[in-house]
């Protein structure tokens, strides 16, 4: 398996979700060989190693490659990564063994994962999101084994009008090369079919889950509902996708019906300078709260902290955070067109642009408690359903394995 992300290094759900399907995976009994990229970390070993999963009696063998690719960075990204990298190393004048862009970057690791391929035993190729095409197309043609490729995000979904040309051709070409793609979502499946041309027979949807390991051991435990300082949560990447300019919008609208709300933008991202401008500009800097990134525990601390957590996002293939939002007796209010909006039937949904709607939401939430007792009740019932643990979306994703084998068969 290549991915691009995964604990401790993310920034985002992508690390959650892989994080997620290799536990299951494992669980099920399906072996995992994990490789991914890093960026230059002293505490990285640089080599293969053994590592055990919480609770399971199996293990992931993990290969780790040096590089300074970062999970959702762009061309920009990738420069400003590989230009801290020759800062550190000294004697280097401003050199690494590294890329001289991302693209470049990319081909390097695509040359390691076709040695990796010669020498790791595996059945099937699978890997997450266009990073990882490549070097899955190298290791293909190496092992001749079948390819089966997870898309979570798209360039159009990451940039919209902004998108990199050559980001979505190698992201065409790896959906077109590969056996068998996978879907987090109907909404994805759709746009794969229509913006790249890949057979509707060929794509599998297969939504994410939550690790249940994780749960509150006792979610139902009532909290004191929040009468003097209600609080407005925002949680993701502060990228145009997650939509925090509409949050900050919406928060002004609140503010003038709700005069003690507080809101609170969790994360990082290359908007947030100016979200925190113009919630100068709305006269809202004593009212909005930007803790950075924040991973583990203290997520789940920024959702038990608050009273309804927004999720404006313009582009949403999936979206873990509500699910985990419910999981913390959160209500969550999401965007129309998300794709966990085609799982979640206890959550408020508008349009991301109806800044009118989703204050009044967000109003009608904090203002009447009964409201929000019955969406904090019915979504954790939801929630802890089985269908949003780990091992659904690891079966449906090892029988598209299966299926893939079988066609692997069939063909010799």
């Amino acid at each position: 398996m290549f991915g691009w992300e995964f604990p401790p290094y993310q920034a985002g759900g992508l690390a959650t979700a892989t994080l997620g399907l290799v536990k299951g995976l494992l669980r099920t009994g399906v072996q995992v060989t994990l490789v991914v990229p890093f960026p230059i970390d002293d505490g990285v070993p640089p080599a293969l190693r053994l590592v055990s999963t919480a609770g399971v009696p199996s293990v992931m063998r993990q290969v780790r490659v040096r590089s300074p690719l970062t999970a959702y960075g762009g061309v920009a990204e990738y420069a400003a990564a590989r230009a801290a990298v020759a800062r550190r190393l000294p004697g280097t004048r401003g050199t690494t063994p590294y890329g001289v862009d991302l693209f470049d970057e990319i081909e390097r690791f695509a040359a390691v994962a076709a040695e990796i391929a010669r020498t790791e035993p595996h059945d099937v190729i699978d890997c997450h999101d266009w990073i990882t095409y490549a070097a899955a197309q190298r290791a293909r043609q190496v092992s001749g084994r079948p390819l089966v490729a997870h898309v979570h995000a798209t360039e159009h979904d990451r940039s919209g009008a902004g998108e990199n040309p050559e980001i979505r051709r190698r992201e065409r070409d790896g959906l077109l090369a590969a056996d068998h793609v996978i879907c987090n979502s109907q909404r994805m499946c759709r746009q794969v079919v229509a913006s790249y041309g890949v057979e509707a027979a060929r794509i599998h949807v297969v939504p994410w889950g939550l690790d249940e390991a994780d749960a509150d051991p006792d979610p139902a435990e009532p909290r004191p509902f929040p009468d003097d300082e209600p609080v407005v949560l925002f949680l993701g990447r502060v990228t145009r996708q997650k939509g925090p300019d509409h949050f900050i919008e919406m928060a002004r609208r609140v503010a003038d019906v709700v005069p003690r709300a507080r809101f609170v933008v969790v994360g990082m991202g290359d908007m947030l300078p100016r979200i925190i401008e113009r919630a100068v500009q709305l006269d809202l800097a004593e009212r909005v709260h930007f803790p950075g990134g924040l991973s583990g525990p203290d997520v789940d601390r920024a959702f038990r902290l608050a009273t309804v957590c927004v999720m404006p996002s313009v582009s949403e293939p999936f979206g873990l955070v509500a699910l985990e939002s419910l999981r913390n007796g959160t209500p969550v209010i999401l965007a129309r067109d998300a794709g966990v909006a085609e799982v979640v039937r206890n959550a408020f949904r508008a349009d991301f642009w109806d800044i009118e709607r989703m204050a009044d939401q967000v109003v009608g939430i904090i203002r009447y408690r009964e409201l929000h007792r019955e969406l904090r009740a019915h979504g954790l019932k939801e929630v802890t359903h089985p269908r949003f643990g780990l091992d659904e979306p690891a079966r449906r994703t090892a029988a598209v394995y299966r299926q893939a084998l079988a066609g692997a068969a069939r063909s010799e």
